[in-house]
């Protein structure tokens, strides 16, 4: 039996973690919540997880680096940045194929589940 999708949800915002994930749970997958990147990372290594929502306030270089770490070390995890800014190096991340999609906050309950399910469904058929 193929095991639920888990979803990752990771931000520097106490706040802003306990929102996403609170929202991700009323979908009736499994969420995990992390505090900042160290926790993401530590959590990547220790818990399956096939798609991590990166709330990133804005993707520049030092981002782009991190996203292609991730996609490198995790390549089975698929990725949706929700940012503040939106910058070419956000767009470029998803052109490369970094990540799945880049939502721009404040985002709607609705497109954030669009996106998850989207996203889900992608990584079935792969």
């Amino acid at each position: 039996m193929r095991q639920p999708e888990s979803i990752l949800v990771v931000s520097p915002d106490a706040t802003t973690l306990q929102g996403l994930t609170r929202a991700l749970l009323q979908g009736g997958l499994p969420v995990t919540a992390a505090l900042g990147w160290a926790e993401g990372e530590s959590r990547l290594q220790r818990v399956p997880v096939s798609l991590l929502v990166a709330d990133i306030e804005e993707v520049g270089p030092e981002e782009l680096i991190m996203l292609r770490r991730l996609r490198a070390a995790f390549p089975h995890v698929g990725i949706i940045a929700l940012v503040s800014l939106s910058t070419p190096e956000a767009r470029a991340a998803k052109a490369d194929g970094l990540v799945l999609a880049v939502l721009d906050k404040p985002i709607a309950l609705a497109q954030l589940e669009e996106a998850v399910s989207s996203a889900l469904s992608r990584k079935a058929l792969h």
